[in-house]
């Protein structure tokens, strides 16, 4: 086994699911090695069919590229596969729903039943066993349940997500998983109705349709009366989490799920500066910092770039400034090391296939125009392709993309008509991060943005320290390594 090709955590039963390394896959199959580093790829080893392919147009494309080959290997398991050899595909668009609609409705009656909900082990109560017999999330935990409700607790009292992760990590508590916490794995544990015998599906709380009650689940759950928290108390959370929601104009109708997903990022800088103060750990944070709308009373300021991690204090700064400085930075950077140079033309892999499956094409289109052959013994035949010349012009175009986005040849005017995704992409293609020291002590947090707080590593050498920054200021070095 030379490759491995991986595809973690996407389903291969939806159509709108794309799956990179499975194309890719079929891609150097088709061409018979590895893009970049020219590996011979001859078939694929799997352990069952399955993993590879669900979808019939799945099946066709991955028969199409051992067909292409020349005689590529599907192997499962032990056995040898021969899917070049057959036109059947494996699984009916029906039966994949016909799956997925099982799935769901045994979720939609366990929720309905009060049965203890599956999937991995929660916080809180004990995981599956086998002997003796014990089904996961039914029994609670005697050493994590008191810290969920002192959890449950803190954040009835006021106490923010962030608080109460830092106090946790500060005590040595573990998530399920054996890591540290997160705001968002907090708030994950105590907006989920679990603990009080509740269940959210499909975004609302599952509930009796003759008396319109919640349906409380046959598990170990919090009770009022021994714990001193309960449904009461998860309705007053979760409507200060709607009303947070509504202040910062990302409220949206409904019960609100603790797995929503987040809008996309509009922020420059957002992941690629890193906190350099250090943590209740005695560490440098470095971890990210992320933009944040301004509001109430600070958004005359306008947003912000804030340290979200619980253990420690965090450092901010406004996005205005840094972004303009380090905008600069990045131009700068990329006049001095990409504009002299000119993209190097790459040969795509594939024009000889491509030039050698269109003649095919047309030889047998003159067969049937001359007489020699019929519709019905070679039409099987044209329809494949035609699938595989489309799969190769649809590469070769993204091999053309790939090369319009070289940096080599840059020029300044292109960065004012570029959206904020693609200024996204070429900030990360040159500088690796920049670390934001805190305001110094005694300093104002509204005293003016001071840029030698700032501390940028590049993903290639350095600008000479020779060469002034914008105003005049000399680039600072990264202390350590990222």
């Amino acid at each position: 086994m030379v490759l491995h090709y991986e595809d973690n955590n996407l389903t291969a039963a939806r159509e709108d699911v794309p799956r990179p390394a499975f194309r890719r896959m079929c891609q150097d199959i088709t061409h018979g090695h590895e893009r970049s580093t020219g590996i011979p790829v001859r078939g694929c080893v799997s352990v069952e069919r399955e993993r590879v392919y669900r979808l019939p147009r799945d099946f066709v494309e991955f028969q199409d590229a051992l067909v292409m080959a020349g005689g590529g290997i599907f192997v499962e398991g032990a056995g040898v596969l021969e899917l070049a050899e057959t036109d059947a595909p494996p699984l009916e668009p029906a039966e994949v729903e016909r799956v997925r609609s099982r799935t769901a409705r045994s979720r939609v009656d366990r929720a309905e039943e009060g049965r203890p909900p599956a999937g991995p082990r929660r916080f809180g109560w004990l995981s599956a066993s086998a002997a003796p017999y014990r089904p996961g999330n039914k029994h609670r935990d005697d050493e994590e349940w008191p810290h969920l409700i002192a959890m449950i607790k803190a954040r009835a009292a006021g106490r923010s997500w962030r608080g109460i992760a830092g106090d946790l990590n500060r005590r040595g508590v573990a998530t399920a998983r054996g890591g540290r916490w997160s705001e968002q794995g907090v708030k994950g544990s105590v907006a989920n109705p679990a603990w009080w015998g509740g269940r959210i599906l499909n975004g609302a709380l599952v509930k009796d349709p003759a008396t319109g009650e919640p349906v409380i689940g046959r598990w170990d759950h919090a009770d009022e009366a021994r714990d001193g928290v309960g449904y009461e108390t998860w309705v007053a959370i979760m409507d200060g989490v709607r009303a947070a929601r509504f202040r910062r104009g990302v409220d949206r109708p409904g019960e609100i799920s603790p797995g929503a997903a987040a809008p996309p990022r509009t922020y420059l800088f957002s992941g690629v500066l890193r906190c350099g103060r250090l943590n209740d750990l005695g560490e440098i944070c470095r971890s990210r910092l992320c933009g944040n709308r301004a509001t109430g009373r600070n958004a005359k300021y306008g947003d912000y770039y804030r340290c979200g991690d619980p253990n420690c204090k965090g450092v901010g700064r406004r996005v205005a400034a840094v972004d303009e400085f380090l905008e600069g930075l990045v131009l700068d950077h990329l006049d001095e090391h990409f504009a002299a140079g000119r993209p190097e033309p790459v040969e795509w892999r594939g024009e000889g296939k491509l030039a050698g499956l269109r003649q095919a094409r047309h030889d047998v289109e003159a067969s049937i125009t001359a007489g020699a052959a019929s519709w019905g013994d070679v039409g099987g035949l044209l329809l494949r392709l035609g699938r595989n010349i489309e799969s190769l012009e649809g590469e070769r175009r993204e091999h053309s993309e790939s090369r319009r986005k070289d940096l080599r040849g840059w020029r300044r005017e292109k960065w004012g008509g570029m959206a904020v995704s693609e200024k996204r992409d070429v900030i990360a293609r040159v500088l690796r991060s920049v670390l934001v020291l805190p305001v110094p002590e005694g300093a104002s947090d509204k005293a003016p943005f001071d840029p030698d707080l700032l501390r940028p590593s590049w993903c290639r050498d350095a600008p000479s320290a020779s060469r002034a920054f914008r105003g005049g200021r000399r680039p600072v070095p990264c202390p350590g390594p990222e």
